[in-house]
């Protein structure tokens, strides 16, 4: 029996969801779009029904769960609307603005007794899947030292008005940089107890802080750096995101876009390779199938979740760590000291 699903936003996001419910996924049912001017082109686009509001979408029977892509400061009204009205929450990354928010949305769906998951579309791509798979594994030992590297060049990528240049929606670090808090404590196996970040502006032109230098200790003694930029002069460097993972036998280069390399005394190996691999200095994205693939399969666990009675393989408290990292790093960067985690 099919899960019937309605979105919450009309956005980019919104849209990938859309497709990923309507094409990509099995035993879902897109059923209704609601909540922002383009909802009902997007409704249109999938033929589905357009709802003049959030409450009027909660109010469908037909809805049993919804995926919410709003700006981050919606997120967490729109999910204890949703469970107050039984529906499941699946939430695009990142969960909240800080982990006081997420620590509410987790409880009320837990109250309401719906699951709760959130968007991390890295750990659902090909070549980041694989590496996990060669960590947890043991191929490389155990891990030492992680990097991850997320960088775009032309300044924050959105039109003038948009909401994501709005500071009270977090800032850069929390909409991009989540992924990278996120993969680090994948990778580590272990929680963080220790942030220390630096956020810098290069342009002046710009209104927020494009650039972050972040750095985390693990509770095992795994460290982790996070480089995260808007700024590069052009687009070089291996495209939009690499990760490096130091073993004590061995290290794991990853391109996220579908191919890992794995070190040995004289050079390298390409021990992963997506057949859908996108070459670092192609222009890629949605719907490239690799990307696609990686969306589609954080939807269909949930629906998997919701029909099998389990928790999904992404929790509620997996985006909370994410977003308790960001708020620790930005913390350390106003103060210009290192912050002690847990908060």
């Amino acid at each position: 029996m099919s899960v019937g699903f309605g979105i919450v936003g009309s956005g980019l996001m919104a849209g990938i969801y859309a497709n990923c419910l309507a094409e990509d996924t099995t035993d879902t049912r897109l059923v209704a779009i609601a909540v922002g001017s383009r909802a009902p082109g997007l409704a249109n686009k999938f033929g589905v029904e357009a709802e003049p509001s959030l409450e009027a979408l909660l109010a469908r029977a037909d809805v049993e769960a919804v995926v919410i892509a709003t700006p981050h400061s919606a997120h967490l009204p729109e999910t204890l609307m949703a469970a107050r009205a039984g529906k499941h929450v699946f939430l695009e990354k990142p969960m909240a603005l800080d982990k006081a928010e997420c620590r509410q949305m987790i409880e009320a769906c837990l109250a309401a007794g719906v699951r709760l998951s959130v968007g991390k579309i890295t750990r659902r791509l090909g070549a980041p899947m694989e590496a996990k798979r060669l960590i947890d594994g043991g191929e490389i030992g155990d891990v030492r030292m992680i990097q991850v590297w997320r960088a775009l060049d032309g300044g924050l990528p959105f039109p003038e008005g948009a909401w994501a240049l709005d500071a009270k929606e977090g800032g850069p670090f929390l909409d991009w940089g989540s992924h990278g808090c996120d993969i680090v404590r994948w990778y580590a196996g272990a929680e963080p107890v220790l942030a220390f970040a630096q956020y810098a502006r290069y342009d002046p032109a710009e209104r927020l802080l494009p650039t972050a230098f972040v750095q985390f200790s693990f509770a095992n003694g795994v460290l982790a750096h996070i480089w995260m930029t808007y700024e590069l002069p052009h687009a070089v460097m291996g495209g939009r995101a690499r990760y490096i993972v130091v073993g004590s036998r061995a290290i794991l280069e990853i391109n996220a876009y579908g191919q890992v390399s794995r070190s040995r005394p004289d050079g390298w190996d390409v021990v992963y390779q997506s057949p859908d691999w996108v070459s670092p200095d192609e222009a890629w994205g949605y719907p490239n199938r690799y990307i696609r693939d990686g969306f589609a399969r954080q939807v269909q666990d949930f629906a998997n979740a919701i029909a099998e009675g389990r928790e999904p393989e992404v929790t509620g408290e997996d985006g909370l760590k994410a977003v308790e990292m960001v708020e620790a790093a930005t913390r350390s960067a106003e103060i210009g000291a290192t912050v002690p985690m847990p908060l």
